[in-house]
C-alpha cells in the first residue's frame, strides 16, 4: 500500500468503527429504554392494583366491622339505619326490592354464590350512576340469609388506577378473566376501544397463537404484558389481577409509537449531549485542559447539587404523603371508632358524651390539617388578600395566651404572657392572619414540649413609631426537644419536618411553619429561630404596623359593642328559608341547626326544585336561601342565576348564601359571580350560621 493511501485507509477504518460503535450503542440504548418503559407501566399497574386492593380489602373490614357490631340486635335493620348515617353508601339486603335498593344488585347476588366477593359494575336503578358493590353475605337472628352491600361510583376511583404519564396517552380498564371491560377510566382516550379486551386484537393483524396465549393468561388472571398490533397501531398491554375476592384484572394499555417517540427523545439528547461532551473535551485537551476541567468539575458539582435539591424536595413530598395517609387515617379511626362505641353504648349518657366529644375533637383535627394544606396552596398561587382594620394589640396576646393555655393545660404545660409593654397598644393590620401566625408558633412549641415543660409568649415594641408605622416583636420560648442545626436551615421549607408522625408521636402536615413564614412575608415582616436539641426553641417575629390613634380604635369597639348588645336576643320566627342540599345527611345537620334559630324551614333536593319553589311562591315569600352548589339536575349556580332572572320582574332579591364544601378563594369568587350574596364553607357550625342571619335580617 502507498503511503498516500494510508491515512485514508486509517480514516476510513475509523469511521467504519465510529459507524459500527454508533450502531451498537443506539441498539443497546433503545433496547435498555424499551425494556425499562414497559417496567415503568407494570410497576405503574402493578401500584394501581395495589391501591385497589387496599380499597377493596378495607372496604370487606369495614363490612365484617359493621356486621360485627350489629350482630345479635334485636332489629339489624333499625341499627344499620344509624350506621348509613356515617356510611351512606352501605346498606343491608334482605333478597327483596324495598324502596331505597337498587333493584339490580339483588338480581347479582342471586346469580353469585361466594360468600363475599365483587359485583360486576352497572347502572344504579336508583341514581342512575356507574357503580359496582362489595358484598358480604351474612345470617339474621331470625336465620334469614341477607348480605351487606357497600356501593363504589366508578368515577371515584379511576383516578386510582389512570396512568398519567406518557403526556396521558395511556389508559387502563378493570376487566374480568371473560375480557369484558368492567370499569371505564374518566380519559380521552377511555371510550376508544370496544366493550371486550378481546375484540381489540384481531387474529388478522397478529400471531393467533400470541393472542390465544393472551386470552389464556387474562383467564388464568396471571401478571404479564404482551403487545399486538390494534387498527394498525403498536399496542402495549400490562395486566394484573385483582386480590380482592374477584376475578378482575387492572389492564394498562400504551401506544407503542408513543414508547419509541420517548426511547428517540431521549436517544436523540443522548447522542446530542455525548456529541456535544466529546467534542467540548477535544476543545478542552487542545487547549486549555487543565483550566477547563476545573470549570467542567465545578458545572459537575452545580448539577449534582441541583439534584440533590431535588431529590430532597421529592423526598420530602414523599414523606409528606406518608405522613398525612397516617395522619388522616387516626382521626378517621377515632371518628369510626367512637361511633361505633357510641352506638354500642345509647343509654349511657356519660358514655356517650364522652365518644362525642372525641368525635369532635378529632373532625377538628382532621379539618385543621385540610386546611393547612390549602392555605399552602393558597399562598403559593398568590391568592391570599390581607385584610386591614383596627385591632388592639395586647387583647389579641392576651386571647391567644388563653386559648393555647387551655391546649397547654391538656398537654400538661405551662403558658406563661410576659407582661406586654408598648408604646403604641392601637395598630392596624390583618388580626385574623396574625393571630394565626402565632397560633402556629406557639401550637407548635407546646406540641414539641415533653409534659412538665413551659412556653412563654412576650411581645416588645424595640424603638419609636416613625412615619406612622412601628416594628413590633413577638418572641416564643419554649423548653421543648429542640431541633438539630441541620435541619434548621429547612424548617421553614413545605413538608419538612424534623420527625416524623410516627417516630415523635405528633401529628401535622408539615406546612405550618411554611404557611407561618409565607404570611409573615406577605405582611412585610420576617421570621427567625434559635434551637438546640434538649434546650428547646425560640422563634421570633418581627412585624411592622400601621399605629392607629385610640380614639378611632374606641369608636370601632364601642359602635360594635351597642350592635353586639342590640343583636343578644335576636328573634327570627317569622323568617322562612329554603335549604336546597341534595345529601340527606347534610340537610339533616342544616335543618337541626337552623332549627336552633327558630326559623321556619322549607327544603328542596336539587337546584330546579329551588326555581319552582321560588316561581310558584309570591315574591317574598322566601327571606333567605341557603343554596348547595354541586347537585344533581340543576347545580346552586345555575340555580342562581335563574332565580336572579326571575326576580329582575319582580323587583327584589331574595338574599342566597353558597353552603359548599369548595372552599377556596375561586369558588368564592364563582358564587358571587352567580349571584350569590356570601359565601359559607363546609362543615357549618351554628356560628357561621348565627352570623349569616344576623347579617341579613339585623
Amino acid at each position: 500500500m502507498k503511503k498516500k493511501e494510508r491515512p485514508l485507509a486509517v480514516a476510513l477504518f475509523l469511521l467504519l468503527a465510529l459507524c459500527g460503535g454508533v450502531w451498537y450503542f443506539v441498539n443497546g440504548v433503545s433496547g435498555h429504554l424499551w425494556r425499562s418503559s414497559v417496567r415503568t407501566i407494570i410497576e405503574s399497574t402493578h401500584q394501581g392494583a395495589n391501591a385497589l386492593n387496599l380499597q377493596f380489602e378495607a372496604g370487606f373490614d369495614m363490612l365484617e366491622g359493621i356486621w360485627g357490631s350489629i350482630l345479635g340486635s334485636g332489629d339489624p335493620e333499625a341499627v344499620m339505619e344509624l350506621y348509613r348515617e356515617i356510611e351512606p353508601d352501605v346498606r343491608l339486603y334482605l333478597y327483596d326490592d324495598e324502596p331505597g335498593q337498587d333493584p339490580t344488585v339483588n338480581e347479582l347476588l342471586e346469580k353469585n354464590v361466594q360468600e363475599r366477593g365483587i359485583l360486576v359494575s352497572h347502572i344504579n336503578g336508583i341514581t342512575g350512576e356507574n357503580v359496582f358493590n362489595l358484598f358480604l353475605r351474612v345470617s339474621l337472628s331470625n336465620g334469614l340469609p341477607a348480605c351487606l352491600v357497600k356501593e363504589y361510583r366508578t368515577n371515584e376511583i379511576v383516578d386510582q388506577f389512570t396512568l398519567t404519564f406518557y403526556d396521558n396517552i395511556g389508559v387502563s380498564y378493570l376487566v374480568d378473566r371473560k375480557g369484558d371491560i368492567m370499569v371505564w377510566p374518566a380519559h380521552k382516550n377511555g371510550s376508544q376501544t370496544a366493550a371486550n379486551l378481546f375484540d381489540l386484537i384481531s387474529g388478522q393483524e397478529n400471531d393467533p397463537q400470541a393472542v390465544e396465549d393472551f386470552r389464556e393468561s387474562v383467564k388464568a388472571r396471571r401478571t404479564g404484558w404482551a403487545k399486538f398490533t390494534c387498527s394498525g397501531t403498536g399496542q402495549v398491554l400490562c395486566y394484573e389481577p385483582l386480590r380482592a375476592d374477584s376475578d378482575w384484572l387492572l389492564v394498562s394499555i400504551v401506544p407503542e409509537y408513543v414508547i419509541t417517540e420517548e426511547t428517540n427523545r431521549i436517544l436523540k439528547k443522548a447522542m446530542i449531549f455525548s456529541g456535544t461532551a466529546v467534542g467540548i473535551v477535544l476543545i478542552i485537551a487542545f487547549v486549555l485542559y487543565g483550566g477547563k476541567m476545573r470549570e467542567n468539575e465545578a458545572y459537575t458539582r452545580e448539577i449534582q447539587a441541583a439534584l440533590n435539591t431535588a431529590d430532597a424536595a421529592n423526598r420530602a413530598k414523599g414523606r409528606f404523603l406518608m405522613d398525612m395517609s397516617h395522619d388522616i387515617r387516626t382521626p378517621l379511626n377515632a371518628i369510626i371508632g367512637m361511633t361505633a362505641i357510641a352506638q354500642q353504648n345509647i343509654e349511657d349518657r356519660s358514655r356517650l358524651e364522652d365518644c362525642l366529644r372525641k368525635i369532635k375533637a378529632s373532625g377538628t383535627q382532621l379539618l385543621s390539617m385540610v386546611n393547612d394544606v390549602l392555605d399552602m396552596s393558597q399562598i403559593e398561587q398568590g391568592k391570599v388578600i390581607l385584610k386591614e382594620e383596627g385591632f388592639l394589640l395586647p387583647a389579641l396576646i392576651d386571647e391567644i395566651a388563653g386559648f393555647m393555655s387551655f391546649k397547654a393545660e391538656e398537654a400538661g404545660l405551662t403558658v406563661e404572657l410576659v407582661p406586654v409593654h408598648v408604646k403604641n397598644e392601637m395598630v392596624a393590620g390583618d388580626p385574623l392572619r396574625l393571630q394565626q401566625v402565632l397560633f402556629n408558633i406557639v401550637s407548635n412549641a407546646i406540641k414539641y414540649t415533653p409534659a412538665g415543660g413551659r412556653v412563654t409568649l412576650e411581645l416588645t415594641q424595640p424603638g419609636e413609631a416613625e412615619n406612622g408605622c412601628a416594628v413590633y416583636c413577638f418572641c416564643c420560648t419554649d423548653t421543648g426537644i429542640g431541633m438539630e442545626p441541620e435541619f434548621l436551615s429547612r424548617v421553614f421549607l413545605p413538608f419538612e419536618r424534623a420527625r416524623n408522625t410516627t417516630a415523635s408521636k405528633i401529628a401535622g402536615t408539615g406546612v405550618g411553619l411554611a404557611i407561618t413564614k409565607s404570611l409573615v412575608g406577605l405582611m412585610g415582616g420576617e421570621i427567625s429561630v434559635e434551637s438546640e436539641p434538649g434546650r428547646g426553641s425560640v422563634f421570633t417575629v418581627k412585624l411592622p404596623l400601621r399605629v392607629r390613634e385610640k380614639e378611632a380604635v374606641r369608636g370601632e369597639k364601642e359602635t360594635s359593642a351597642q350592635e353586639a348588645k342590640a343583636q343578644e336576643l335576636p328573634n327570627y320566627a317569622d323568617k322562612r328559608i329554603l335549604l336546597v342540599e341534595d345529601n340527606e345527611l347534610n340537610m339533616e345537620i342544616m335543618a337541626e341547626l337552623l332549627g336552633i334559630m327558630d326559623v321556619k324551614i322549607e327544603k328542596a333536593c336539587d337546584g330546579r326544585e329551588a326555581v319552582r319553589l321560588i316561581h310558584e311562591n309570591p315574591h317574598n315569600y322566601y327571606d333567605l336561601v341557603f343554596m348547595d352548589i354541586q347537585m344533581p339536575v340543576m347545580d346552586g349556580y345555575e340555580a342562581t342565576r335563574r332565580i336572579r332572572r326571575m326576580e329582575q320582574e319582580k323587583g327584589r332579591n331574595i338574599p342566597i348564601f353558597a353552603v359548599s364544601a369548595n372552599a377556596l378563594a375561586e369558588d368564592v369568587k364563582n358564587a358571587q359571580e352567580a349571584g350569590m350574596n356570601g359565601h359559607i364553607a363546609k362543615p357549618v357550625d351554628l356560628h357561621a350560621i348565627e352570623k349569616t342571619l344576623r347579617q341579613c335580617f339585623g
